[in-house]
């Protein structure tokens, strides 16, 4: 998961046209005032109210303080400034401040809320009517860590990867085929794919968005998505050229591995009322151990170079294309009932029926001629 998703362009138009403060642009976008000061640091943008002079006569401090008795954090609210300013403010008309109110915060509501739910101090504070401060020295009594500045950043609540070990084949050999991954820090995996079809983003979303934020972007038929996930799928992150050893020495681990890929690079059809699986790529070694391991099991497959580097560049072949094909009747029965429980990506499972139905109909056929 990343940041406030907020450009340079974005934040300049608010801060320099607009002249909103960073409080009251984080207002807008739900996060801490200090998270938009770091920003604009980021970028480089001047600023133009870091000194900016709040003034607030003595009536109306006391009127708020004392008579309404509202805290120095909603007062700081309400004239857009720290609630350190207020303090200022009250020592120097000689307000007497009030003894801070007991906050009856639970050690598990406090961990719920900043924990698990990721609230920032702000937010828990507005819920318990206090200053953040007071959240803090809740935190520091109950001995709860408080998140580092990056993790503190976050919009969007992250989760650690199941450590399944077939959904991780899968992910491998799905990453293979169509993401690129790359670790931006060391907290976040972020994974990136470009398709032109609805179906491979739908398909995108359902295998990560339980564990983070995806973002998609829609433009003239061509769709952008990225993933920011937890450390823990930095799994993906190495791009390896061949299988890993441990998913080649399970049966069950390597299927799940080729369901991933073929989600990303097969097809499944029917050509000539015939059924047919084809998965391809330019990884001719990742290819060549998919060949030898489905004919090691029984099922007869073809591995070959389709297109040379250099011969039809206009369409996009800018590397020697492989290809492994199954085509034989038996075989492809025998693909289709182990790939079936690991295929994700709606078309391809439905083509996969089709093609399997095609068989059992040309079987069932061919037995009727065989017995009259």
């Amino acid at each position: 998961m990343k940041k406030i998703n907020i450009n340079k362009s974005r934040l300049e138009k608010l801060y320099l046209n607009k002249m909103l403060s960073s409080y009251k642009i984080a207002k807008i976008y739900k996060c801490d005032p200090t998270v938009i000061q770091k920003r604009l640091r980021e970028y480089k943008i001047l600023l133009i109210h870091k000194k900016r002079k709040v003034i607030i006569s003595k009536r109306e401090l006391y009127s708020l303080y004392i008579v309404k008795r509202l805290s120095s954090y909603k007062i700081a609210e309400f004239y857009d400034c720290s609630s350190s300013t207020i303090f200022r403010y009250l020592k120097l008309y000689k307000i007497s401040i009030r003894k801070l109110k007991r906050i009856y915060l639970t050690k598990k509501e406090l961990n719920k809320l900043y924990t698990k739910n990721k609230f920032p101090l702000s937010k828990i504070a507005r819920i318990y009517n206090c200053s953040p401060t007071g959240i803090f020295k809740k935190m520091k009594e109950y001995n709860i860590k408080r998140r580092d500045a990056y993790e503190s950043n976050r919009r969007y609540p992250r989760q650690r990867f199941s450590g399944d070990f077939k959904e991780k084949a899968y992910l491998i050999g799905f990453r293979l085929g169509d993401l690129h991954a790359f670790l931006s820090s060391k907290e976040t995996v972020i994974l990136k794919s470009n398709t032109t079809t609805l179906v491979q983003v739908e398909l995108i979303q359902n295998l990560f968005k339980k564990y983070g934020h995806v973002y998609v972007k829609g433009d003239k038929g061509t769709y952008y998505t990225e993933c920011f996930l937890d450390k823990s799928f930095r799994f993906l992150v190495k791009k390896e050229d061949d299988i890993p050893s441990w998913i080649l020495k399970n049966n069950n681990l390597f299927f799940a591995f080729l369901g991933g890929y073929t989600d990303a690079e097969g097809n499944i059809g029917i050509y000539s009322n015939m059924a047919r699986y084809r998965v391809g790529s330019y990884n001719k070694k990742l290819l060549s151990l998919v060949n030898k391991r489905l004919n090691k099991l029984g099922i007869i497959s073809k591995y070959r170079l389709e297109t040379k580097k250099g011969i039809y560049e206009n369409r996009g072949y800018n590397g020697d294309f492989w290809r492994v094909t199954v085509s034989e009747k038996s075989s492809l029965l025998c693909l289709f009932s182990k790939l079936k429980h690991f295929i994700k990506h709606g078309k391809r499972y439905n083509d996969l029926l089709n093609a399997e139905n095609n068989i059992i109909e040309r079987n069932n056929k061919f037995n009727k001629i065989s017995n009259s």
